[in-house]
């Protein structure tokens, strides 16, 4: 009988510890499973854009040019991404870095062009000497006109059109980036003036509405590569920022250039 009871015990433990056993499985199956599905989730969700993915190649290589000192190559590859894709969400990033890396090229480009501009001066030597008594010396400072120095952004922005941004610094240079890379350089002296009637965009609205304004200043800029005068008119918006115009017509009913700081 003893024997008996042993043998019916001996069952029950047995028979408990397989089902512990299965339950342990369970679990970690269950575990297993679930961490597979966070894996999975995770994975997807910091899967890339397929846009972000290339927009961030071609600013990887911007860098390294700029790095090596190549800056018009630099914003060059920088004008392939498509400017519109910045306000997406998820390039917020990106969008940082472009501006940073952009303002950064401009930086250098300018400094080698005040650079050209000083050895080219040195060498007129005597012949620049004698211009200077014989002509007018201009002011080109923006001295009592900070508000129209400082970075211009090309209003109503289109990839088939070279302008990309306008940078006038206090002494009067100025340089215009260009959506292939390339890069204008001028010289820019301004004035007050009154002028009304000139044709721009209503800049507070974000549309292609056009205007006329009333002009607070005449800024006049000459192109170094063909001497070329353009004049723009400068304005504060309704918003606030200062405006140029050149008041002209494009295609139709839209305004050639206006630059908006």
């Amino acid at each position: 009988m003893k024997k008996r009871q042993w043998v019916i015990a001996l069952v029950g433990v047995l028979a408990v510890g397989m089902l512990s056993g299965c339950g342990n499985a369970a679990q970690t199956s269950s575990s297993t499973s679930s961490k597979t599905t966070k894996m999975a989730t995770s994975s997807s969700a910091s899967s890339t854009d397929p846009k972000l993915a290339k927009d961030e190649a071609i600013l990887k290589k911007a860098q390294q040019l700029n790095v090596d000192g190549k800056y018009k190559q630099s914003n060059k590859q920088l004008s392939s991404i498509d400017l519109a894709d910045l306000s997406k969400k998820g390039f917020g990033a990106l969008k940082t870095e472009f501006f940073a890396l952009q303002k950064s090229n401009d930086k250098f480009l300018l400094k080698k062009h005040k650079q050209s501009k000083t050895a080219s001066t040195t060498k007129s030597g005597t012949a620049a000497a004698s211009s200077k008594t014989t002509t007018p010396a201009t002011n080109h400072r923006f001295d009592g006109y900070s508000k129209f120095v400082g970075d211009y952004t090309f209003y109503n922005y289109d990839s088939d059109r070279p302008q990309s941004d306008l940078s006038i610094a206090s002494d009067g240079t100025v340089t215009q980036n260009n959506n292939d890379g390339s890069a204008y350089y001028g010289t820019a002296t301004i004035k007050a003036s009154s002028a009304t009637g000139i044709l721009s965009y209503d800049v507070s609205t974000g549309t292609n509405d056009t205007k006329t304004i009333h002009a607070n200043v005449e800024v006049d800029v000459v192109w170094d590569s063909d001497n070329e005068h353009e004049t723009y008119y400068g304005y504060t918006s309704y918003d606030g920022n200062s405006v140029l115009t050149d008041g002209n017509t494009y295609d139709g009913n839209l305004v050639n250039e206006v630059w908006i700081k």
